[in-house]
Formats: C-alpha cells, sequence, structure tokens
C-alpha cells in the first residue's frame, strides 16, 4: 500500500462513545445491557470505518436512533485525511433535514451533490453550516429490522473517483443489510440471557 493509499484509508475521526444510555428500550440498563451496548459499538464503529474502505469514499456515518427517539442517537464517523480538520467534529445529528426524511422515506438513497442540494429536506446544515464536514453526494441506506423498523441510517459521502454508482449502491444496501442483522443478532443474545437470569 502507497503512502496516499494508506492516508486515504486511514480513519482520522476521533469516534468517542457519549455514554450507554438515554435508550428507550433500556431504560435501567444492567450489566447484560451494557455488555450488549460495548459489542453494538464495536459493530458500528467497525462497520463505518470498512464500509468506507469497501466502497472507497472519504466519509462515511452510521447512526442508531432507537424508536426515533433522536436523543438517543448513537454515531459514529469515518473520515479520511482529507476531512482530518473535522476530526473532533462532535455536534449530535438531531433529525434536521435530509437525515430525519431519510428515516422516514425508509428506502436506500444515491444522489450527487447537486441533486442533493435540489431535494425539498436540504437545509444546509442548519445551524452547524460551516462547521460541519461539507459533503460531496450521498449513498445512504437505512437500517431495518426484519419487522420492518427502521432502527438508524448508514451513509457515504465524497467517493474518491466521480460519483456513486448503481453497482455501489448494491454492494452498499447488502452490507447495511448485514449490519442490520448483526444488531439484532446481538439484541437477541441480550433477550436470551435477560430471561435466563429472571429464571
Amino acid at each position: 500500500m502507497t503512502d496516499k493509499e494508506h492516508t486515504t484509508h486511514q480513519n482520522v475521526y476521533h469516534n468517542a462513545v457519549t455514554g450507554v444510555t438515554p435508550n428507550p428500550v433500556m431504560l435501567n440498563p444492567d450489566a447484560i445491557d451494557e455488555e450488549f451496548a460495548e459489542a453494538a459499538n464495536r459493530v458500528l464503529s467497525n462497520a463505518v470505518e470498512l464500509i468506507r474502505v469497501l466502497i472507497g469514499a472519504h466519509q462515511s456515518a452510521i447512526a442508531i436512533i432507537v424508536q426515533e427517539d433522536w436523543s438517543s442517537i448513537r454515531k459514529y464517523f469515518s473520515l479520511s485525511e482529507k476531512y482530518a480538520v473535522w476530526a473532533d467534529y462532535k455536534t449530535p445529528a438531531t433529525g434536521y433535514g435530509t437525515h430525519g426524511w431519510l428515516l422516514r422515506h425508509n428506502q436506500p438513497v444515491r444522489m450527487t451533490q447537486v441533486e442533493l442540494e435540489a431535494h425539498p429536506e436540504w437545509k444546509g446544515f442548519g445551524t452547524e453550516a460551516g462547521k460541519h464536514p461539507p459533503m460531496r453526494g450521498w449513498l445512504a441506506a437505512p437500517i431495518v429490522g426484519q419487522d420492518g423498523t427502521n432502527w438508524g441510517l448508514l451513509q457515504l459521502s465524497d467517493k474518491y473517483e466521480g460519483e456513486f454508482t448503481e453497482e455501489d449502491e448494491k454492494q452498499f444496501v447488502s452490507f447495511a443489510t448485514l449490519v442490520s442483522e448483526t444488531l439484532e443478532a446481538l439484541w437477541d443474545v441480550r433477550n436470551l440471557r435477560k430471561n435466563s437470569s429472571r429464571g
């Protein structure tokens, strides 16, 4: 791997967990809940870095929003060296603009930057304009459970070369499904352990 490839693939963002709660479905977390949260955090952290490198983009983000409660958001970023000045950007998403729209839309989207900015829900980052990392195109997919519940979103922006393609979208959606299935499996294990502990 060349030095250029290394800095392109390397995540420069300083991810940090800001707490296990609040969470509408784990109001009084015990040790089992904490272990589930730690495992879920690892999945999210690894997934966001892996998909950025696999598709080839400078930005990726994943967010889990439990029962559409944005106060419970758990979000991870991966940024290439191109966006190093945003390595410590920490303002949480609030469901404003296209973020909130994607959860309602509940379908994958692939847009050029022109298409994104022409979208009626594009707000230009609102009060975060000039602070939030700029975007160049958008590939996003909901994190959907087997029952159709939308638990969050996975997104990419600024492809290394050109625009996101139909093939990129196909692979991206498959990856989002894999992340969803992994999180659901962890949740099922958590529930089994909780039931066993009550027995």
